[in-house]
């Protein structure tokens, strides 16, 4: 309480509140273990009851990969599905959160319980602490409800969902694709080989492609806005289906990737060729642009939360701390430019008296590059000086 004589002393906040953009990238994998009992999976982990869907976030790759290894042992199983996916990610150089949502494999109902792993996501941050950022269900995205899912939840959560084309030609890869439409799913074919503790096999691109996103998005401050595409894939000595690539050249790599499917190449090692998107409007196609926005609107969102239920007085410092972050991208070349404004027509008399406010964000992020052309052009024009050289002039 303040005095009511003498002198006293308020101190307030007028500066930008520094916003921070999410740099971590937990992985959320819906998996099973053939022949693995929810009771085995909650022992493991340290609980005593069982609930309907086993969920566990594990701080490393590592511990999510030991943790599994351990239940695969202690349980005499040969499903080393998971455990290769684990493989795959680690291979790729990422420490990353990983949640696990386990499902239970049963003869005539596989598709609900997977179903039923990917839903658990939406609550993974009250169960686990950590909300995945990507999700995938290798061995299983394939299949039509278990994708539908994939982007139910991922649209939910405002995340990005990888999935598996199941396909034995590029034919069929393109056909299967034609069921795609979303900015939240990533399409990947074909399957590629690695090597394991059980020796060589084929495995999805998902965790691989899931890995090698959080892996750029930590290689640097705001490396969320660069694209996975044109890396090397570690880890991986071949492909299931041989996609011919020609640099310059109209090949099954561009086909495919033309119809936003995320391929591999033999190019200088096996690169991964994507990046795109299968959402019908062409702006939303670009995965990076997706994910900027993404990342910029959340950061926003919570930034402006604090004014909500407070004076009016207190939208300053909400448009100003927006600012700051557009700004601070634009200098780590991630926009281009950007502008913020109040919204005129909406701002009326009625809407500010009710409390409602809005505020208009334009941005436009650094672009992806897709295509670089080079116009080679013969001319004569140093026919003289080649004239002199022979002339020894």
């Amino acid at each position: 309480m303040a005095a009511d004589f003498g002198v006293n002393v308020n101190i307030t906040n007028e500066a930008a509140s520094p916003i921070s953009v999410q740099s971590d990238t937990p992985i959320g994998i819906a998996a099973s273990i053939k022949n693995l009992s929810k009771k085995a999976i909650y022992e493991k982990a340290g609980f005593s009851e069982i609930e309907e869907n086993p969920i566990f976030a594990f701080t490393k790759v590592e511990k999510a990969k030991a943790f599994v290894a351990d239940l695969i042992k202690e349980q005499n199983l040969s499903d080393f599905r998971l455990y290769d996916s684990l493989t795959c990610i680690e291979a790729q150089g990422v420490n990353c959160v990983i949640v696990l949502s386990f499902f239970i494999e049963e003869a005539d109902d596989d598709i609900n319980a997977c179903i039923n792993a990917i839903n658990a996501f939406k609550n993974a941050v009250h169960r686990t602490g950590f909300k995945p950022d990507l999700i995938i269900a290798p061995y299983y995205s394939h299949e039509a409800p278990i994708k539908a899912a994939l982007e139910s939840v991922a649209s939910k959560l405002k995340i990005t969902a990888i999935t598996d084309l199941y396909a034995t030609s590029t034919g069929e890869a393109l056909n299967a694709m034609k069921a795609y439409s979303s900015k939240r799913l990533i399409a990947c074919w074909p399957f590629v080989q690695i090597y394991s503790s059980t020796g060589y096999k084929y495995v999805p691109q998902s965790p691989i492609i899931a890995a090698m996103i959080a892996a750029t998005d930590a290689s640097e401050e705001y490396g969320f806005s660069n694209s996975y595409s044109n890396r090397v894939l570690q880890g991986v000595t071949g492909v299931e289906y041989i996609i011919d690539f020609e640099l310059g050249e109209q090949c099954d790599a561009n086909t495919l990737r033309k119809a936003h499917i995320s391929t591999v190449i033999l190019y200088e090692g096996f690169r991964s060729w994507g990046g795109e998107t299968s959402d019908q409007d062409s702006i939303w196609q670009d995965l990076a642009r997706v994910r900027i926005f993404d990342r910029i609107s959340i950061a926003a969102q919570k930034a402006s939360f604090k004014a909500v239920d407070k004076k009016a007085s207190e939208l300053y410092f909400v448009k100003l701390s927006v600012e700051e972050l557009l700004r601070a991208l634009k200098g780590a070349k991630v926009l281009v430019g950007y502008e913020v404004s109040w919204n005129e027509e909406l701002n009326t008399a009625a809407n500010v008296s009710a409390g409602k406010f809005y505020l208009d964000i334009k941005m436009m992020n650094n672009p992806i590059v897709k295509l670089i052309t080079l116009e080679f052009a013969y001319t004569d024009d140093w026919a003289d000086e080649l004239l002199n050289t022979i002339s020894g002039e």
